[in-house]
């Protein structure tokens, strides 16, 4: 039953290359032209130094109910790469196990699971796998939550993953510039994917700039076909591009050095990759300034096997109305629209779902407004 449970967990076989890296048209391609110029705007402001009177605190909740937990992360939802976040919940642990609680405070899961509690593609499930639990409890937790209007555990079904890439095989293409007719969505559930133009409800679910990267078609003949190896430019300052961010309208803007890339959604600022760690980009181009970098806050990374499970964060939070916990080493914040530190990174812990912010103090976490 576990390794059916890790199958919500995981990627398709194919795609673990392009995990690794993910590329991007190459500089030197035949015959291109350079794509539309994209008016940069102003640089992000750098995060304020942290200063007595530079930054409001604050407040907890008068009526705030203090939690007694070690973490509070984000809700993954797999079903895309990168995984979104969930809007509402927070996964926490205690003692080395994971549980579940709504924003507000309310458990939902207690802390039995080894690993991070995630959430099966498109909000399907719970993935709430606790060792030598039979199906019996398992059902009986399900009509718990489902009694309290919540979605049930993860029986154990295959994966789904959605991912985009420019397509260089793409029939008629113009190889002289961008061409969103060779945008590409390779979408998969419970077995081979298939390779599909990018829709108006895709283009509409994850906002109307896609991180992207290019490859050519693989697969045997009269097999399902699927991306392959990204193509990686390399740059005359000696940066390498992997990964673009592609608009709507089509124009788009490269990131260079970028690792990986995740969504914008309808936000003004998206995570991004980088060697020197995770850093944000806004709708220009413009990354944070100087050496700004981040560690991961949310979705533990791919499980190797049933007996090591994965613990340790693998992306920085995409922001949610406006906002996203930051993390350096084992200080937190709170990263603003603007690119500054609304809370600087000096924190125990902060937990942001997009509704309720929680931060952690000496005797556990406190609900609290966002700074004004």
């Amino acid at each position: 039953m576990k390794n059916s449970f890790l199958l919500c967990r995981m990627y398709p076989a194919v795609l673990a290359v392009l995990l690794a890296g993910c590329g991007l048209l190459p500089a030197s391609a035949p015959a291109a032209t350079p794509n539309p110029v994209v008016t940069p705007g102003p640089a992000l402001a750098p995060a304020p130094e942290p200063a007595a009177t530079s930054t409001p605190e604050p407040q907890a909740a008068a009526d705030a109910v203090v939690l007694d937990y070690d973490e509070m992360r984000s809700v993954a939802v797999y079903g895309t790469t990168p995984p979104t976040m969930m809007e509402g919940y927070f996964t926490v642990s205690k003692d080395g196990k994971w549980g579940l609680i709504r924003a507000d405070g309310t458990e939902l899961l207690p802390c039995l699971a080894p690993e991070p509690v995630a959430n099966c593609g498109n909000g399907q499930h719970w993935m709430w796998t606790v060792p030598g639990m039979g199906w019996e409890e398992q059902d009986a937790w399900t009509a718990r939550l489902e009694a309290q209007g919540e979605q049930g555990v993860c029986p154990g079904h295959g994966g789904s993953s959605l991912l985009f890439f420019y397509d260089l095989d793409a029939p008629g293409k113009d190889i002289h510039a961008l061409d969103l007719s060779a945008l590409r969505a390779y979408v998969s559930s419970d077995g081979p994917g298939n390779i599909v133009t990018v829709t108006d409800e895709m283009w509409e679910t994850y906002g109307d700039l896609l991180p992207i990267f290019s490859a050519h078609e693989e697969g045997e003949e009269g097999d399902p076909r699927y991306p392959g190896s990204p193509v990686i430019a390399e740059n005359g300052d000696g940066s390498t591009s992997k990964y673009r961010y592609v608009s709507r309208e089509g124009w788009s803007f490269d990131v260079p050095n970028a690792q990986m890339a995740c969504f914008f959604f309808d936000e003004p600022l998206a995570p991004v990759q980088k060697p020197g760690g995770w850093t944000y980009v806004d709708r220009s181009g413009n990354c944070l300034p100087g050496d700004t970098y981040y560690d991961p806050t949310y979705a533990a990374g791919p499980v190797q096997d049933s007996d090591n499970p994965a613990t340790e964060p693998y992306y920085a939070a995409m922001l949610q109305n406006g906002y996203a916990a930051v993390r350096q080493a084992d200080s937190w914040g709170l990263l603003g629209p603007d690119g500054t530190e609304v809370i600087p990174c000096e924190k125990m812990g902060v937990a942001w779902d997009g509704t309720t912010l929680w931060i952690k103090q000496g005797d556990g976490w406190h609900q609290s407004e966002l700074p004004g």
